[in-house]
């Protein structure tokens, strides 16, 4: 699904420009003071949609969670029989990131796969592979792949490693 997404928009370059791919979709994004632990939310209203981000957050937070409640958008996450009001919030928190919920390991395996695409990590990757074809890199060397696509290096860790191109440790 991202990547079919980044193909219609002619998206072929990291860092991905998530704002624009929202922005593409119908989604303006608006910065907002929350609670410490919500990142954002996915905001409808009769036919109105948008998407909130926590004024407060790290950049690379706001991104991924831009990707995330686009994912929500995309999937279609939003469940009519928990609409009140013509008006429902699907919110990124704390919640979120524990892996107890379909929809938000959904959503979050989207923000990943958008914000980290394998096409190009596998492209990067191939200068830390060594000669015996074992891929070797330390911290900084994530650090640095992690500036490069704007996002933390917990989470290019976490795709290096669901992509297979570091292992669990």
């Amino acid at each position: 699904m991202t990547r079919e997404l980044l193909v219609e928009l002619g998206v072929d370059r990291v860092p991905v420009p998530v704002e624009f791919i929202a922005r593409a979709k119908g989604l303006p994004i608006v910065e907002s003071n929350m609670e410490a632990e919500v990142s954002g939310a996915l905001i409808k209203s009769g036919n109105l949609r948008g998407i909130a981000i926590n004024a407060s957050n790290a950049p690379v937070r706001k991104r991924f969670t831009i990707a995330h409640e686009l994912g929500h958008h995309l999937m279609n996450h939003i469940d009519k029989d928990h609409i009140d009001w013509e008006f429902t919030v699907i919110r990124r928190d704390g919640l979120s990131s524990e892996a107890q919920d379909d929809q938000e390991m959904a959503a979050n395996s989207f923000a990943a796969n958008l914000l980290m695409p394998k096409h190009q990590l596998r492209q990067d990757m191939e200068r830390y592979r060594r000669f015996n074809g074992e891929i070797r890199m330390d911290e900084a060397d994530v650090a640095l792949l992690a500036k490069k696509y704007r996002v933390s290096t917990v989470a290019m860790n976490y795709r290096l490693q669901n992509l297979g191109f570091l292992s669990w440790a």
